[in-house]
This record gives C-alpha cells, sequence and structure tokens, in this order.
C-alpha cells in the first residue's frame, strides 16, 4: 500500500498570520479596481479594427514572455505595456523588431501608384 502525505489540518491562524492576511486582503481590494480598468483597457485597445490591434493581438496570442519579448524588441516594458493599452504608439523600428520576433507578415497597402492627373 502506497503511503499517504498527510498534511496538517489548522483549525485557526496564529496572530501574526492573520495581520498578514488582513494586509494582503487590503491591499488586493485597494488595486482591484484599477487592475479591472486596466484590463478593459487592454482588452478596448486589441480589439482595435487597425494594424496596431493586430498586432496588439499579436502579441497577446504569443507565447514570449513580456520581458523577454520588450528585450528582444530592444524596448522597454513601459513603452510596450502604454503600446498595449492603447495610450501611445509605438515607432516604426519597434514594429519592425516585433513583426519579425512574433513571424507576422505585414503588407503594404496603397503602394499602387495612383493615377496623376493631366492638367
Amino acid at each position: 500500500m502506497a503511503k499517504r502525505n498527510h498534511r496538517e489540518i489548522v483549525d485557526k491562524l496564529d496572530e501574526a498570520a492573520m495581520k498578514r492576511l488582513r494586509r494582503s486582503r487590503a491591499l488586493i481590494a485597494k488595486e482591484l479596481p484599477e487592475l479591472i480598468v486596466k484590463d478593459q483597457r487592454l482588452s478596448d485597445a486589441m480589439q482595435e479594427c487597425s494594424t496596431s490591434g493586430a498586432l496588439r493581438q499579436a502579441i497577446h496570442a504569443s507565447k514570449i514572455l513580456f520581458p523577454d519579448l520588450s528585450d528582444r524588441a530592444q524596448t522597454d516594458m513601459e513603452t510596450l505595456d502604454a503600446f498595449l493599452m492603447g495610450k501611445r504608439p509605438l515607432t516604426s523600428d519597434v514594429i519592425d523588431r516585433l513583426t519579425e520576433i512574433l513571424k507576422l507578415k505585414l503588407e503594404a497597402t496603397g503602394s499602387r501608384r495612383r493615377p496623376s492627373k493631366a492638367g
């Protein structure tokens, strides 16, 4: 018969543990509304029907960790976070590096020459 791992069940937490628990709960309660708003901004920016929205979706779908992605794209996490939230655009060089890292294919639009007006 296999041995079972028994964990001791504690009925009550000691005062120090309760104090830490109350402090953690208070911090979570204070932070939660801000995190909910940030999550909604991230979702809204990702759903944009634009090239930036598509890039945001690709970043979110990527399995590359956020710090690694910002390092590889040679930008800081604050810049990438601001882009993901729709607060700031990225420079074209960062976009180029991200599309390469994420193996995305972007096609230029409006690349056909427009007929010139004869005057």
